[in-house]
């Protein structure tokens, strides 16, 4: 998928999330967590290619890859993602807090990614 393939995903995964925003019950914890990461994953994506000409099509090492390139707060953010993540999905966890952590990142990482 090239960069503007994620990006286009990322925006698909956006109106996904926005389906199911508000969620005042936190009955879409699980789901909100986990598209919120898809989200960060392509976004970041689309970051690393248009900014460092580098390009992954995989979240494994993502972190890693970030790093070498000095984006050592972008990683965080992702590392960060991935432990709601999993206590999320995999868990019984569930946290209106973690779902506006999540928005918070989202909007962190779209802002990093497409600063000129």
């Amino acid at each position: 998928m090239n960069a503007d393939g994620h990006l286009k995903r990322a925006h698909s995964i956006q109106q996904s999330l926005d389906k199911l925003l508000p969620d005042p019950e936190g009955i879409n914890v699980a789901s909100i967590v986990e598209l919120t990461y898809g989200f960060m994953f392509h976004t970041i994506a689309f970051g690393m290619e248009t900014k460092y000409n580098r390009h992954l099509d995989t979240h494994v090492g993502l972190p890693r890859e970030l790093r070498k390139i000095g984006e050592n707060e972008i990683a965080d953010w992702f590392e960060e993602i991935d432990l709601f993540r999993a206590g999320r999905w995999y868990g019984s966890k569930g946290n209106g807090e973690v779902v506006k952590k999540c928005l918070e990142l989202a909007r962190k990482i779209k802002l990093w990614a497409t600063a000129k």
